[in-house]
């Protein structure tokens, strides 16, 4: 852990991207303003939130006004004009229509949907504001969309008014030329990414593919994730002499938290999609640059092995606290041919006298890596297994460096082996024979 602004660091061709994820923004923190923000168009909530708490939320709350600006100010102080901007997928805080229920009574369907999407145009606005030159690329996250908690909706009104909003910041340039009409339809679409190799990102929609997820409002006797799949076959082919990133907010592992809770190996996604999805990715591995999530509010590297196939992954801390973690961000050095050569993570330590954003550490410190490729993190996830002090490491950054939510020694084998164990029974013999 150091703190202080970041050292200074060569130039790559592809520059320092900046990566985030659950953001979460809660325009509920301050109930008193609900009512105006409700009855204002976006480019006003500002100075309406303003006039509330000028403290970033603490530890198990979401995002509020003041750590959203912090936020953004921080990635700024990091990279200051970034070619790329990563979100990783759950802008809206949880339980965000129980919450406006509770807070406007009597209030109609049309109301809420409004108010959702006021959010969403919302923090559109601030991350343009933010970074008015940059490129970026987004995905959807459970908590995002009208319906509630995992029930994505294709071709909703509120995917249309997402694509609206969040367009003129993915396709700048012309980018992503089919986003207008693949992300309404499904959450998904592809894009061209600032490298000197050609690289394409395929965004997707993993809501569809999780175990929890629930097409209530959708169609009914349809299945969205088979869907996407068909598009996926075609959309997911590499860039002739490139390669490509995977951005989706729900990763395709297994869900260390909940199988050390059960004693049962728990994956994020269904078998079915999960399995199709990773044949695709499989099928070119060597072009996979990146596959990047969210979700977790916890920074891990996975690493996607089949037999002699490999590609590497990162999955992002979290923005919001609400789990008992440090806010936190990613600064990548992405080099010429989309590979991640660097990257260093910042938090704000909430439990400090006087919050501070800080360089919390970076993989080379703190992993003894510089490239984050499938062979960089095969070798990451050997030692993790063998040398306590890494562990204990690893452990530390786990939720930022707070004091909560870290990863009990006893409990590794569950997360450990979750870094490169795609299925059930390889996942659960590695458990039982876990190395401590």
């Amino acid at each position: 852990m150091s703190g202080g602004a970041a050292a200074a660091q060569p130039a790559f061709s592809g520059g320092r991207w900046l990566l985030l994820s659950d953001i979460h923004f809660d325009p509920y923190a301050d109930p008193l303003l609900v009512r105006d923000l409700a009855a204002a168009p976006a480019r006003e909530w500002g100075s309406i939130l303003a006039r509330g708490a000028a403290v970033p939320s603490r530890y198990g709350a979401d995002t509020n006004y003041a750590l959203l600006e912090s936020t953004l100010a921080a990635m700024r102080r990091a990279e200051p004009d970034p070619p790329v901007v990563v979100v990783a997928g759950d802008f809206l805080a949880h339980e965000f229509p129980e919450t406006f229920r509770t807070l406007s009574p009597g209030a109609s369907e049309r109301a809420y949907d409004a108010f959702v999407d006021g959010t969403i145009a919302f923090l559109a606005l601030e991350l343009g504001r933010s970074f008015p030159r940059a490129q970026f690329v987004v995905t959807v996250g459970n908590n995002d969309g009208y319906c509630g908690d995992y029930r994505s909706t294709p071709d909703s009104p509120f995917l249309a008014h997402m694509a609206l909003a969040l367009g003129p910041l993915v396709d700048r340039n012309g980018a992503a030329p089919d986003f207008a009409r693949t992300f309404p339809a499904g959450g998904y679409y592809t894009a061209t990414l600032p490298t000197r190799l050609p690289l394409k990102v395929v965004s997707v929609n993993s809501v569809l593919w999780s175990v929890l997820y629930d097409n209530a409002c959708g169609v009914q006797g349809t299945d969205p994730g088979a869907a996407e799949l068909v598009w996926l076959k075609t959309a997911a082919v590499p860039p002739p002499g490139g390669n490509r990133w995977f951005l989706m907010h729900i990763p395709p592992t297994m869900d260390a938290y909940d199988s050390q809770r059960s004693r049962l190996p728990i994956g994020f996604l269904q078998d079915r999609p999960s399995a199709a999805f990773l044949d695709i990715a499989f099928g070119a591995a060597r072009t996979t640059a990146a596959l990047v999530a969210g979700h977790t509010h916890h920074p891990s590297f996975p690493v996607f092995v089949r037999g002699d196939a490999a590609f590497p992954g990162i999955v992002l801390p979290s923005i919001s606290p609400v789990q008992g973690n440090n806010p936190a961000f990613v600064a990548a050095d992405v080099d010429a041919a989309g590979t991640i050569v660097g990257a260093s993570t910042y938090a704000l330590y909430l439990s400090a006298a006087t919050p501070a954003w800080n360089r919390e550490y970076d993989v080379r410190s703190a992993y003894g890596i510089d490239t984050l490729d499938a062979r960089s993190l095969q070798g990451l996830t050997a030692r993790l297994d063998s040398d306590r002090v890494l562990r204990a490491s690893f452990s530390a950054y786990y939720p930022s460096f707070s004091l909560y939510g870290g990863i009990d020694p006893a409990a590794w084998p569950w997360y450990g082996c979750a870094n490169d164990r795609l299925a059930a029974a390889a996942y659960m013999a590695c458990v039982n024979g876990g190395s401590q």
